[in-house]
């Protein structure tokens, strides 16, 4: 199945443009190779050792013809993950969609819920290494339907219904039933220097779930500044009823500023803070601070690296060691990553 799905994605990435030759299309596709030392490191809880990985190996392509759009990406990094939707998780995106103006685009298929700022900013193109710790409390990808509208004197919105998000570590669903996700976010642009936004989500519950079990809610508000060289950015998300537990409560907040000395190098310090509320007690806090840099090897993040510190702080171990889904480093670690891509 899964030598299929790669062989699958391929073909479709080679044939599509050969067969709508009036389309215009454009491939992309990018590497991002790991390292680190510390404990957290993929395959290397317990210990302080050095290792290798991949974060992304994504391939895809975007094609228009008229108003008509589509995507299509797959990360050949997820070929051991089945998807309770439906799709492999090998499936990023896959999308068709139709722009009838600004104001209305709409699109259906699998792709990003419209909750979360981070979230919602390209893997390719990271303030750090790692996705934070935010990203557990996201709704995540969804098959789905969605309605989008931008640059409406500076607004703009997204309007989504989906399947049951059961990619979110904080989802735990169990059946297909009548269960849905919903989401919808505003946002506010001025220029390239302010933007502004707010979110709200949904996964629901259907009839087959445990008896107690709650709908997870999510809320995410952030926003980010550039002046000149510096980058200042915010953002505060908090889901409730984690898992289906009712009043199992988490919330990250974290402050990141950033500063570019040229076109190569640029400097990032980066704040999280994880805490969870339990109802039978057992709350805690974790934070992780980024130290790192960004060193620009060619324009347009198509070949990067990024080197970071995090120190971890907060309840880090021992019987209040935090064990939240919004997961993030319980010890300091270095992480390193160089990506290289189209």
């Amino acid at each position: 199945m899964k030598k299929s799905l790669i062989t699958l994605a391929i073909a479709a990435a080679v044939a599509v443009p050969m067969t709508v030759s009036a389309a215009e299309a454009k491939f992309f596709g990018y590497s991002q190779i790991t390292a680190a030392v510390g404990k957290g490191a993929e395959g290397n809880d317990d210990n302080d050792g050095l290792r290798f990985g991949a974060d992304r190996i994504r391939m895809g392509y975007k094609i228009k013809q008229g108003n008509a759009w589509g995507k299509l990406q797959v990360d050949f990094n997820k070929t051991d993950n089945a998807s309770p939707i439906g799709v492999d998780e090998i499936i990023k995106d896959a999308v068709v969609g139709y722009k009838f103006n600004d104001a209305a685009n709409v699109m259906a298929g699998v792709f990003k819920t419209p909750v979360g700022m981070d979230f919602n900013t390209s893997g390719k193109g990271l303030d750090i290494t790692k996705r934070g710790m935010e990203k557990k409390l996201v709704l995540e990808r969804a098959a789905g339907l969605m309605v989008s509208g931008r640059n409406i004197s500076g607004f703009g919105y997204d309007i989504g219904v989906f399947n049951p998000t059961q990619r979110s570590s904080a989802v735990d669903f169990g059946g297909a039933g009548d269960a849905m996700a919903y989401a919808g976010r505003v946002m506010y642009d001025m220029g390239d220097s302010l933007h502004v936004e707010a979110s709200y989500g949904t996964s629901t519950q259907d009839d087959s779930a445990p008896a107690g079990a709650e709908d997870y809610t999510v809320f995410d508000v952030a926003g980010s500044y550039k002046w000149n060289a510096m980058t200042l950015k915010a953002e505060y998300i908090a889901g409730s009823n984690v898992n289906g537990v009712k009043d199992a409560d988490e919330s990250v907040w974290y402050l990141h500023g950033g500063y570019a000395f040229n076109d190569t190098f640029e400097g990032v310090v980066r704040y999280y803070s994880a805490t969870q509320d339990r109802p039978g007690g057992g709350d805690s806090t974790l934070g992780n601070a980024y130290l790192g840099t960004n060193i620009y090897l060619a324009e347009k993040n198509n070949a990067r690296i990024q080197l970071n510190y995090v120190l971890a702080s907060g309840d880090t171990d021992g019987a209040d060691a935090y064990n939240g889904a919004a997961t993030g480093y319980t010890d300091d670690i270095f992480l390193a990553q160089f990506q290289v891509g189209f």
